[in-house]
């Protein structure tokens, strides 16, 4: 996580330092949107499911997203967009990185990779109702961050390019995985000394997801050699997920341990964005 926020700060510093002829059309931006975050829910059954658990409370998810950019155009004909992604707890361990190469000056291809961060929450409500019998020793509430690793492909269209309007639509297909995480209970039985300890580790699995992407730059006015301008952009993922796992249960002593595989059924999944703020271009 470190390094890849480090490579990102050391290209963005490159970019605005290096010399002009390797760096054209360089911009600085910043936006502040809000994110919606949709996932399906099943009814408990025999395995936790934890994407049923995703931002349990509220049940919704707005969340702020503030972004900081910088992009600018290589070599002929390839551009690069770099963005730091931050929630509302300012926290830049979110990116959405990718490089495009314009066949024409109105049509082009990309690669890029994302991470995004969801918080899973309040799972050990699924282990109370699943084993009554027994009571926790740790009453704590049960939550973790996990991050949603993502590696696309992405054709590009320019609507608009001109000194008043830029307008791109782009779409993003491609594959991503939650990072592996884990966590433990530890039961003991009701009127007895038998003791249960349950851990679960999940596993990375890459699935495939679709986000389409409008990008709109509005030019507001011109200081010499740069441009201020307005900035809106919006987004929409959609993807199948599920959140696959290893589950060891140790009964009594650490010998009785059963290891099983634990694939749950897949959710749908979307998130919605809108985003708006200013840019600098030189």
């Amino acid at each position: 996580m470190r390094l890849a926020i480090f490579i990102l700060f050391s290209l963005i510093s490159q970019g605005i330092f290096g010399q002009s002829r390797i760096f054209k059309n360089q911009e600085f931006f910043f936006t502040v949107g809000a994110r919606e975050l949709g996932v399906e829910k099943f009814s408990p059954n025999e395995h936790l499911d934890f994407l049923n658990y995703v931002d349990t409370y509220p049940e919704y998810a707005d969340f702020i997203v503030l972004k900081l950019g910088y992009k600018f155009d290589f070599l002929t004909k390839m551009t690069a967009d770099i963005k730091l992604v931050m929630m509302d707890d300012i926290i830049p361990d979110n990116y959405d990185v990718s490089v495009h190469y314009f066949i024409r000056p109105w049509l082009g291809v990309g690669v890029g990779s994302m991470l995004n961060k969801n918080w899973i929450t309040y799972f050990e409500e699924y282990h109370i109702q699943t084993f009554p019998e027994y009571y926790m020793s740790d009453n704590n509430v049960r939550q973790f961050t996990t991050y949603d690793l993502g590696f696309y492909l992405a054709p590009a269209i320019k609507l608009f390019d001109n000194e008043i309007i830029k307008l791109q639509i782009t779409c993003d297909l491609g594959i991503s995985s939650f990072m592996k995480e884990e966590a433990s209970f530890y039961y003991k039985k009701k009127l007895s000394n038998e003791r249960l300890y349950d851990h679960y580790e999940t596993k990375i699995d890459f699935q495939p997801y679709i986000q389409p992407k409008i990008d709109v730059r509005l030019k507001a006015f011109k200081i010499k050699e740069a441009t201020i301008g307005l900035l809106l952009n919006s987004n929409y993922y959609y993807s199948k997920r599920s959140m696959n796992y290893f589950r060891t249960i140790q009964t009594w002593t650490a010998e009785n341990g059963i290891t099983k595989q634990v694939k749950p059924s897949k959710h749908k999944y979307s998130r919605v964005e809108f985003n708006m703020g200013m840019f600098l271009r030189w």
